[in-house]
């Protein structure tokens, strides 16, 4: 077995050049080998940057080179099922950005194609990895804050202050807007919190006629026994990237939960309300690179050839929810997750 996984990575997206590329190379099982960029010059000063001795100037030449192993995937969202679909038929394994697609209906055709043709793919939701996340989940295996009741999740960034008319964020033919950008991450975790799937939806959104997109949207999610999760995402309102347990028994707060902390100095607070009195206890993380042990954990399965951490059909479900919201915001009225 080899120990160590090869990369290529389409695209010079800044998360693949600022967090994902400087991820996979720190990592102890895997390489970045080869970029491809359309834009020459982008992909030479990025491959430069970044220490990568290959550079093509199309996507199908990476996918066509024998000595990748992989791919990272961090292209706009209406471009994710082709060039999954495109790597599944190279034979690559496939890491690829959230949301997976555009639609459901899209990430059917995908991880059926990558079913069919054996190959690993997964949705590239970092924060599961960092161990503040992992610490939850198993705090609710031992029923610290007994049944979860319900889930108030939140991603938001300003971005239109002022807005920059050529981020992919902001152009509806590359499958921008704040619910597929940053929804999906609230969706996944209340999903994940929660252990199902939720029964209806029902959202509200601000939607920019200018650039064609939601800017913002809140959701209510409605889960068996009438439990709940309230989501929000936004590029109008400051940062927030938390989200908050509320259980028969208590609270669990995870302040920093998607963008936490970096450099030697950084902690996570992990703030647990453990009691109905409100007494209080903390657990500290010491800072923790969630790309890197995402990669790692990738790279470890696909080496083994081992299930993903992640498996693709929960990428489906997640889409779902996310298209009926959609739909719920579109025409301001409840929607059924189907």
């Amino acid at each position: 077995m080899k120990d160590h996984l090869r990369w290529g990575v389409l695209g010079a997206a800044n998360i693949a050049c600022a967090q994902v590329i400087p991820a996979i190379q720190a990592s102890r099982n895997g390489t970045v080998v080869a970029l491809a960029s359309r834009d020459e010059q982008k992909g030479k000063a990025a491959a430069a940057d970044l220490g990568i001795d290959r550079l093509y100037t199309s996507y199908e030449a990476l996918l066509a080179d024998p000595e990748v192993d992989a791919i990272y995937n961090p292209l706009p969202i209406s471009m994710h099922v082709e060039w999954i679909i495109r790597a599944a038929n190279a034979g690559k394994a496939v890491l690829c950005e959230k949301a997976l697609t555009a639609t459901a209906s899209e990430a059917e055709r995908a991880v059926e194609t990558c079913a069919r043709l054996g190959v690993p793919l997964m949705e590239a939701f970092m924060y599961r990895f960092h161990p503040q996340n992992v610490r939850v989940r198993e705090l609710l295996a031992e029923g610290v804050i007994g049944e979860v009741r319900e889930v108030r999740a939140g991603l938001c960034v300003r971005l239109m202050d002022p807005p920059d008319p050529g981020n992919v964020r902001l152009q509806p033919a590359l499958a921008g807007g704040t619910l597929l950008d940053m929804g999906c991450y609230t969706v996944n975790t209340a999903r994940m919190i929660f252990g199902e799937e939720p029964l209806r939806v029902l959202a509200w959104r601000d939607f920019d006629r200018q650039f064609g997109v939601d800017v913002s949207l809140t959701g209510i999610l409605e889960f068996s026994d009438r439990r709940v999760a309230s989501i929000s995402c936004s590029f109008r309102t400051g940062d927030n990237h938390g989200y908050t347990i509320v259980g028969s028994k208590g609270v669990i707060e995870v302040p920093r939960a998607y963008i936490p902390g970096y450099g030697p100095r950084a902690t996570e607070t992990l703030a647990i309300i453990s009691d109905e009195n409100n007494n209080r206890r903390e657990e500290h993380f010491p800072a923790a690179n969630q790309y890197r042990l995402q990669a790692e954990a990738f790279a470890a399965a696909v080496l083994a050839g081992e299930p993903v951490p992640y498996p693709a059909e929960d990428s489906i479900r997640n889409m779902r929810v996310l298209d009926a919201l959609a739909r719920s915001a579109a025409r301001d009225q409840a929607e059924a997750v189907r």
